[in-house]
């Protein structure tokens, strides 16, 4: 029965999976709530491709930013307009990014990559948790329950768990949203910690397949996880996460400036008319762009008092909020 349900529905069942999944991560509900707004028609798909980049480490930044890029179509469009622009701008082989766009190079680059980012059939989700929010998917004593549950291999301390269970309960909360029956999917990430070596990759394959199956009742295709350092010679997985790259860049500009100004949906703005570097206004600019068929959302984890809230976040008014114990 559920298999033929619409859309996001089976989600929103109250079933027993459903109700665990609900109690023990709240937040990922009300991701799953704002996403799904945005989301209001079934849209069919054999094959979904997600890009992942991230930011935020830097002392300065109120929040990690977690961003992905869900791709349903446009890969053609995009792959013709991207080889153009290396032909024109980075025929060297550089890589765009956020952190070397002083390059003239680069800047001269960023406008294609945006433009044919635009033009792809997808949605760019990116995700700002408050830093003094130290334990999201797990909790300093539930990680090594969650070790053995999972059958994991590599040595993970608290926080080193922390941080792959994040990123990989993230995707699947998003492949809730996304997939359907025997969708096949490639996530390529980043070369960051989570799959620094063979067997760290092997065990965030294994825990994205097994919160897959926490929030999607139904069966999944194949499911790949690679990094950009696996296509080194023709660049098109550095390319395609070179697009979260740039967003997570100014996110996580933004955040640095909200750090004296307080909650992001107050203070955004503000940081946005006045103290943003140029390639960050061209960037924020083009997130907050409703006119393209590429779809931006940003939501929100903050820390407030005893509690925290999800909400998503726009340049005019928050659009859906709710709130939780800590």
């Amino acid at each position: 029965m559920i298999l033929r349900l619409p859309h996001t529905e089976h989600w929103q069942l109250l079933t027993p999976t459903n109700i665990r999944v609900r109690h023990s991560w709240g937040w990922g509900y009300s991701i799953q709530k704002i996403l799904g707004a945005s989301e209001p028609a079934p849209r069919e798909s054999g094959e979904l491709l997600i890009a992942s980049d991230y930011g935020g480490d830097h002392r300065r930044s109120t929040h990690l930013i977690y961003c992905y890029l869900v791709i349903k179509g446009g890969m053609d469009a995009w792959m013709s307009a991207i080889r153009d622009a290396r032909r024109r701008f980075m025929s060297d082989g550089r890589t765009m990014s956020y952190k070397r766009l002083d390059d003239p190079l680069r800047q001269r680059a960023l406008i294609p990559f945006l433009e044919a980012a635009a033009n792809l059939d997808g949605h760019l989700v990116a995700i700002a948790v408050d830093k003094r929010k130290k334990w999201l998917s797990t909790t300093k004593d539930l990680g090594t329950d969650l070790r053995k549950v999972l059958q994991l291999n590599a040595s993970w301390n608290s926080l080193a768990l922390e941080s792959m269970f994040r990123k990989v309960q993230l995707t699947a909360i998003l492949l809730s949203i996304w997939s359907r029956p025997y969708t096949n999917v490639t996530w390529i990430t980043d070369e960051d910690e989570f799959v620094a070596n063979g067997t760290r990759h092997d065990d965030a394959l294994q825990a994205t397949a097994r919160f897959c199956s926490f929030y999607s009742a139904h069966p999944m295709g194949v499911l790949r996880l690679i990094t950009t350092g696996q296509d080194p010679d023709k660049l098109n997985y550095e390319d395609l996460c070179a697009i979260p790259d740039l967003a997570a860049g100014m996110l996580s500009e933004i955040s640095t400036g909200l750090a004296q100004l307080g909650s992001w949906e107050n203070r955004m703005q503000k940081v946005i008319e006045g103290q943003l570097s140029l390639k960050a206004e061209v960037l924020a600019d083009w997130f907050w762009d409703t006119h393209m068929p590429l779809r931006k959302t940003l939501i929100t984890i903050d820390v407030e008092g005893s509690r925290f809230a999800v909400r998503k976040v726009s340049m005019q008014e928050e659009d859906i909020s709710s709130e939780m114990p800590r």
